[in-house]
């Protein structure tokens, strides 16, 4: 009974921000992505499922698998997607998808398990790729990569015009969480991405977040200049830092 009490609030709270995100994207409708500079390609979704990220993982499910049911309304087809993801010692990548509903599905089926993190693996996936990439999003905590290992890797994607978008989960607010900060955040300059950080209880800063990656990865920066109304800083602040120039030229 127990469990079926908390799928039932799960499907619940799924449903809710599933119609927030629409909302989201809703101010998009007006956009023709044929239009804008950038065509949409593909984007690759990268998250960090180790033990550490328990606690934000319910949040994150939500709002990304309610990102995925609403990339239609801004991009139909054109914007493919690929989740991928570590924990203990496996590192997997969906195909690409155009289905939101299958990356929706997989995204419910997560859960953590202790081990590294496995960052480089994500990155040297999104360079090995041949789809056309729009960009990169990376959802995690902590970094026990090699910090040098990674700016390369981020150096070769900014060369090929892919940004990085990382948010970092900063609910731990431990040594580890507070040390992987500027290694995330020169990441993310060095392939013109933005680098944000969200807590517990950030649903709506998360939302807002993944709306305008959306918008960017679907048209660019012109579609970003059409994303009005949003209400927390964290979103706020990544807007500003793609018009002030991230993704130009692309």
């Amino acid at each position: 009974m127990g469990d079926l009490q908390k799928w039932r609030q799960e499907e619940k709270a799924l449903a809710l921000e599933r119609e927030r995100m629409k909302e989201a994207l809703a101010r998009l409708g007006a956009i023709d992505v044929r239009e804008t500079r950038r065509r949409a390609g593909g984007l690759i979704f990268g998250i960090d499922l180790t033990a550490s990220r328990e606690e934000t993982l319910r949040e994150a499910r939500i709002a990304t698998a309610a990102m995925f049911d609403a990339l239609k309304s801004i991009a139909a087809d054109r914007l493919a997607v690929r989740l991928v993801y570590y924990r203990g010692q496996e590192c997997r990548a969906s195909g690409w998808e155009r289905d939101p509903a299958v990356l929706r599905r997989a995204m419910e089926k997560l859960s953590c398990k202790a081990g590294a993190t496995q960052i480089a693996e994500v990155l040297h996936l999104a360079l090995d790729e041949k789809e056309r990439l729009s960009g990169v999003v990376f959802i995690g905590d902590v970094c026990e990569d090699d910090p040098d290992e990674l700016a390369g890797l981020a150096a070769e994607l900014g060369k090929r015009n892919i940004p990085l978008f990382v948010f970092h989960d900063c609910s731990g607010r431990d040594v580890a969480v507070e040390r992987a900060g500027p290694v995330f955040e020169h990441l993310a300059e060095l392939t013109h991405g933005a680098y944000c950080r969200f807590g517990a209880g950030s649903a709506a800063a998360l939302r807002e977040l993944l709306s305008t990656v959306a918008a960017f990865s679907a048209g660019g920066v012109e579609a970003v200049k059409q994303v009005h109304q949003v209400t927390t800083t964290e979103a706020r602040q990544l807007q500003t830092r793609l018009l002030l120039g991230a993704g130009e030229g692309k």
